[in-house]
């Protein structure tokens, strides 16, 4: 039976600063509180005798127009704020010693402007700076690659508006994510970055897109067309997407595809429905023309020299291949259920599967995909699983969360579990703290590297210990 371990995977994380044009919630998300009128008119400042006052307000305080009245009007349609959040994370590896206990602290400010003109135009720009206390400049990380402690980028920056009320455009660097599993989401095809299942939130940044929605309230029905922009430096670079979203009685459906030049195609459904005291879902993409390159074989440093060094004659490599002419298909399904345990408080537990045809039965390559930027964690293996049990506010701790969740990589027979715990103190400010452990074979959720030096091209051996356990702990405010 896989263990089950208490994650906290983003049900327990603070609210958005700012209200954000995600398709994150499938069908309708919450609709944004309606600005002013461009028309209407602040209150009156009040006549306080100042002679201040009085100039920068044209002399009547009670007419609309000066300074003052801007500011007031201007402070009711733009909003300024963001999210700051700390941490400290330490890693564990087996057999460690004190040196071998790497910490880190990646850090991060979250800063928007928000413009609402009027209930039908809004204009979004978030950026984001992210600096690592732990990371000097030239640090490199296990694998000779440099690290950078400090990074600026620019999160999101878009325009949404509508013609005649219909049709609705947001243009711009926007957050889309698509999916309706838990740990994995195959159907997410516009973010180029995997989401990270164990993540406290999800950190990715937006996507360069123009985005075209027409909903049709009577049926129930969502209709999305996507140009994708990002990096396109000419038109015939430009990609293309749609979805479909259609509610029928309790369940929600959804069929999306993604195409461009040079790019695969992608084809993809989802659906979510209820079924007495369980929550099913399940999601499906397949994939044509993946231009991905694929390796099968053995990697073997071959015998090792007096010096423990290796030849690069009697290296064996895997063979490449390309599955460009195939389907591929990636299937997740999932199920959970509440379960109420006092008139007020329930706890919900939940189990996922993934079935990914692009990954790997044979943990023996990763080290060689590690070495061809061919590792993707949590799309590595052919099959995983996972569980979860999600506690919030239990008894008279409202503000406290509690979330507890195990995946497994079943094709290497590796696992990790981790234990998550938040609570919301002083308002503003959220606290979170996990700890997490690796087990079982070694494999991508255990991994560990032994590379020893190769006679005439490196002097020095790479050694990574497989990790044993994860802690960390956290802090962030809004504002």
């Amino acid at each position: 039976m896989i263990p089950l371990v208490l994650a906290l995977s983003g049900w327990a994380q603070a609210e958005e600063p700012a209200p954000e044009n995600r398709d994150d919630a499938m069908f309708g998300g919450p609709s944004l509180p309606a600005a002013p009128p461009a028309d209407a008119a602040p209150d009156a400042a009040p006549d306080t005798g100042n002679r201040d006052t009085d100039l920068l307000s044209g002399g009547d305080v009670s007419r609309s127009g000066g300074i003052f009245d801007t500011l007031a009007a201007l402070d009711q349609r733009v909003t300024i704020g963001g999210r700051l959040y700390l941490r400290l994370n330490a890693a564990v590896p087996e057999e460690a010693e004190p040196a071998d206990v790497t910490l880190s602290s990646p850090d991060f400010l979250d800063l928007f402007v928000d413009a609402r003109p009027n209930d039908r135009v809004r204009g979004y720009v978030q950026g984001r700076l992210s600096q690592n206390l732990s990371v000097q400049a030239g640090d490199l990380d296990s694998f000779g690659n440099e690290v950078e402690p400090t990074k600026v980028l620019l999160d999101q920056m878009w325009v949404n508006f509508d013609v005649g009320r219909k049709v609705f455009l947001t243009v711009g660097r926007q957050r889309v994510k698509w999916g309706a599993g838990r740990f994995w989401n195959p159907t997410d095809f516009l973010q180029p970055a995997r989401l990270d299942p164990l993540a406290f939130f999800d950190e990715r940044t937006g996507v360069g897109l123009v985005k075209v929605h027409i909903p049709f309230e009577k049926t129930g029905t969502n209709l999305y067309a996507f140009a994708d922009i990002e990096g396109a430096t000419a038109i015939d670079e430009v990609g293309a997407a749609w979805r479909l979203e259609q509610v029928v009685g309790t369940t929600e459906i959804a069929l999306s595809g993604a195409v461009g030049k040079d790019r695969p195609v992608k084809l993809g459904a989802q659906v979510s429905t209820a079924v007495w005291i369980f929550d099913l879902k399940a999601e499906a993409a397949i994939t044509h023309g993946l231009k991905t390159t694929f390796y099968e074989g053995t990697f073997d440093w071959g015998p090792l020299d007096e010096d423990g060094a290796a030849s690069f004659l009697t290296i064996e490599t895997p063979d490449s291949y390309t599955r460009e002419d195939d389907w591929i298909p990636q299937v997740v399904a999932g199920v959970e259920f509440p379960i109420r345990y006092n008139d007020e408080d329930s706890v919900t537990i939940g189990a996922e599967y993934f079935y990914n045809d692009s990954g790997y039965d044979d943990a023996s390559l990763y080290p060689w995909l590690v070495f061809n930027d061919a590792y993707t964690p949590f799309y590595l293996g052919r099959h995983y699983a996972g569980a979860y049990v999600y506690l919030p506010g239990p008894g008279t701790w409202d503000d406290h969360t509690f979330t507890a969740s195990t995946i497994a990589n079943l094709s290497d027979k590796s696992f990790t579990s981790r234990v998550d715990y938040s609570v919301r103190a002083l308002t503003f400010l959220s606290i979170n703290a996990y700890v997490g452990a690796h087990y079982g074979d070694v494999g991508e959720l255990r991994f560990g590297l032994d590379v020893p030096p190769i006679a005439g091209l490196t002097e020095d051996a790479i050694s990574v210990k497989p990790p044993l356990v994860d802690v960390g702990i956290g802090a962030q405010i809004s504002f």
